[in-house]
């Protein structure tokens, strides 16, 4: 559109239809074109530059020009006229720009005789860019030239900045959505995602008569490496995790995060079960590969349930809750594996689900308790210490089995208050049989990994010390090797603490986790407890050289390092013989007790020959005929 300078009302007018054009406009590098090209002709310049202001460069940048150019220019604030007008936003009119002592030549990449230089503003009145007419020949721009354009550029101004609100709402509102669907940790599809997904692809299932697959996915010992090695780690792992079940799948497929560890992977078309199956053996086999998160080689592996639309169920809960359903199976076979869904399944879900719910009212209505387990020196056949074991006495189910209960502890959290519990009544029991007459013995808690990594696990210990009034050289704590890995500094830091109170540090379970001579020879631990799965195959079809090898060591790394060693699990003379044989101090095990509820155990220690005639069950190698009742 070209304008004649002696016809400026014209202009004006003109102003009219082009701030109607300018609000029309959504595209904001079209809206900008439209800007350079509209004063290119309002003013009758050879060329026009619109420069955007950078806020955090505190620059502005050339961002579009009335002809091609392709040349990248970027200027300080309050350099150069462009810069200036920036800085101040006063209009600048060179009329002989090379002798204007302001002007530096050949700053825009065009040497010109004349410009016209005007800020572009907000309705704030904020400067957001500007504005620059140039001429190459002589006559510069007038003053009418200067009203048109500082009006054109009022009208240009408030359409950027409208058209820049609008984009902004618009990548805010998208960037909202996403949020609400996806993972903010690992960017998948979260599990409000997930059901609208899943319903969409059951829906085009019944549609088209083909199979979809659900993949339920927990990872197995991800808590333990969460717990020990701190939720930084974890988070990385998760992100790596996710990468490689992306790795793993069509790219029509979905993987989502259901929370957690688990991730849930909708297979939304599957011809046949053993494409299924194939695609689950590769996701197992690529979770087994090492990761390396900062610096170090992390295991895991995974437990995979599945369930198929339509045969184990016609709802987006059903299929899920029939995927978790296996996949607890799955746990419950000895994990790293994967099982299709069967509909039995559905009862022990729905028990786990009410045993969840009945734990949290089991320590309010008291039907937590502790059973005793003795440990006895082999040597001298004294009673050195007790092993304190909850049991849960369901008003209904009557016992429920620690290893059904105790995992469901951990999972939903329970497992605090019940440890805290365990440790406060055990030390109240030891106190209450020492006050009676009964011979002290040191008396043995497990603690979880959650439970020792809170930062008040320290004043749990001695709350409970402190209440009962027992000395805490009888308390004794048994912690897994897992929960000794991680963070070293506060581990050892915590762990001497302990020592500094007084209680003795026992690893349970020893041989089974990740043995380190690092830890032991760092940690100031008291005792070593062989795991009775190495112990129970002595004397058995599955003994086996390496089994006996093993034992002997750990015997006689307790020994050199100057440590108790206990063997759990003994049922048998033969184990007992060779246990004695490789230097084992202790035992605990069925061939002396089977746990005892607080009455069963005083009577064990309190009838006269009672212990002896236990012991007496070693056989004809051990002439027992006395026991000392001291510690």
């Amino acid at each position: 559109m070209i304008y004649c300078k002696d016809s400026r009302e014209l202009g004006y007018k003109e102003l009219v239809k082009i701030a109607m054009q300018l609000n029309s406009e959504t595209d904001l590098n079209h809206l900008l074109q439209v800007i350079v090209q509209e004063s290119n002709a309002l003013v009758q310049a050879e060329r026009t530059v619109l420069f955007l202001l950078d806020q955090e460069q505190h620059e502005i940048y050339a961002k579009a020009w009335s002809s091609p150019d392709d040349r990248e220019v970027r200027l300080p604030v309050g350099r150069g006229i462009a810069g200036m007008v920036a800085f101040n936003g006063e209009l600048i009119n060179l009329r002989d720009a090379q002798n204007d002592p302001r002007f530096s030549d050949g700053m825009v990449g065009y040497t010109a005789h004349s410009l016209l230089t005007v800020a572009l503003k907000t309705s704030s009145g904020a400067i957001t860019g500007v504005l620059q007419c140039l001429n190459k020949n002589s006559g510069g721009f007038e003053e009418a030239d200067e009203e048109i354009l500082t009006a054109f550029c009022e009208l240009a101004g408030l359409a950027i900045e409208r058209t820049t609100f609008a984009l902004e709402q618009k990548r805010l509102s998208a960037q909202l959505i996403f949020q609400a669907n996806h993972d903010a940790l690992t960017g998948l599809p979260n599990r409000l995602m997930l059901e609208e997904s899943l319903a969409k692809a059951l829906n085009d299932a019944n549609r088209k008569k083909h199979q979809v697959a659900v993949l339920f996915i927990d990872l197995d010992r991800f808590k333990m490496i969460n717990d020990s090695l701190g939720h930084t780690v974890g988070d990385a792992l998760l992100q790596q995790v996710a990468h490689r079940l992306q790795g793993g799948v069509r790219f029509t497929d979905i993987v989502a995060r259901q929370g957690g560890d688990e991730f849930v992977i909708v297979l939304s078309v599957v011809k046949n079960l053993q494409s299924v199956t194939r695609i689950t053996e590769n996701l197992l086999k690529a979770l087994c590969e090492p990761f390396i998160v900062s610096g170090q080689e992390l295991y895991i592996s995974a437990s995979i349930g599945i369930s198929l639309y339509p045969t184990h169920g016609a709802s987006v809960t059903e299929i899920l809750r029939h995927a978790d359903n296996a996949m607890y199976k799955v746990k419950d076979q000895g994990k790293n594996s994967y099982q299709y869904f069967v509909h039995e399944m559905d009862e022990s879900e729905q028990r786990r689900l009410w045993l969840m719910t009945q734990l949290h009212k089991a320590l309010e209505l008291g039907e937590l308790l502790l059973y005793y387990q003795p440990q006895v020196e082999i040597e001298n056949a004294r009673l050195v210490g007790m092993e304190a074991l909850i049991r849960w006495n369901h008003r209904d189910l009557g016992l429920v089995a620690p290893g059904e209960f105790i995992p469901l502890a951990e999972e939903t959290g329970l497992i605090i208050p019940i440890g805290a519990w365990v440790i406060e009544e055990a030390c109240r029991q030891a106190k209450d049989w020492q006050n009676r007459g009964l011979p002290p013995v040191r008396v043995s808690v497990n603690v979880s990994a959650l439970q020792f990594g809170r930062e008040d696990f320290i004043e749990t210990v001695l709350h409970a010390l402190h209440k009962s009034g027992l000395e805490p050289r009888w308390l004794e704590l048994e912690l897994t090797e897992g929960l000794l890995l991680g963070d070293t500094y506060s581990i050892t830091a915590k762990l001497y603490q302990l020592k500094e109170i007084g209680v003795y540090l026992a690893i349970d379970d020893f041989g089974t986790g990740y043995s380190s001579l690092r830890y032991l020879q760092q940690l100031p631990i008291d005792t070593l407890k062989i795991d009775q799965s190495f112990v129970r195959t002595l004397g058995t079809p599955q003994e086996t050289p390496k089994t006996k090898a093993l034992l002997k060591t750990i015997a006689m790394l307790g020994y050199n390092l100057d440590m108790r060693v206990i063997a759990e699990g003994v049922e048998t003379y033969q184990q007992l013989a060779y246990l004695e044989e490789i230097g084992c101090q202790e035992i605990q095990g069925y061939l002396i007790s089977h746990p005892l509820k607080v009455q069963e155990f005083e009577s064990f220690i309190r009838q006269p020959g009672g212990l002896v005639a236990s012991l007496k069950k070693f056989g004809p190698g051990y002439n027992i005929t006395s026991i000392q009742r001291t510690a």
